[in-house]
């Protein structure tokens, strides 16, 4: 019996320490070990059965949509898939206007996505003011040089008499 024991203790503590050397706090002792391997079991099995219930339930839903499909007339199911196809076209048009005026403003095609407006001058006017930001935005490129150009050597002579109020 005491054979079995050290057997059991021997046998899952080398199978189950290298999978959770990573994120096992070091102070957990033996007993801590066996209960975080434990929850870890009930939240994969958990986990599992989540997913074949959302399975379950996505059938469901398609079987559901077939039975209150079976009782409309072929009119309502026509005019279904044309409100479908309209807000699919509406939604690639505006996306469309959306990156037609990035590239007009020469906005990058990144910041196309976050452009406003229902109409095409509306999103002119929202890319010029975020253009405007980020030019705000960015840092001025000093070239470290003199901005005026350095005055002409003059010799002694000329510099005391201009001091001196002579010259």
């Amino acid at each position: 019996m005491a054979d079995e024991t050290t057997t059991d203790v021997t046998e899952p503590g080398p199978a189950t320490e290298p999978e959770q050397t990573d994120d096992v706090p070091a102070g957990l002792g033996e007993a801590g070990q066996k209960a975080l391997a434990a929850e870890r079991k009930r939240a994969a099995a958990a986990e599992k059965q989540a997913k074949a219930s959302q399975k379950q339930l996505d059938d469901l839903t398609k079987k559901l949509q077939a039975f209150e499909d079976r009782d409309k007339t072929e009119a309502q199911k026509l005019a279904e898939a044309k409100a479908a196809a309209e807000s699919e076209a509406a939604t690639a048009k505006q996306e469309l206007l959306r990156y037609r005026v990035a590239a007009k403003k020469k906005l990058p095609a990144e910041l196309a996505a976050r452009l406003r407006g229902a109409t095409e001058e509306e999103m002119e006017t929202d890319a010029e003011s975020l253009l405007e930001v980020l030019g705000q935005r960015s840092t001025p490129s000093y070239d470290g040089g003199v901005r005026k150009p350095a005055p002409a050597p003059t010799d002694m002579n000329a510099l005391i008499r201009s001091k001196a109020g002579l010259g």
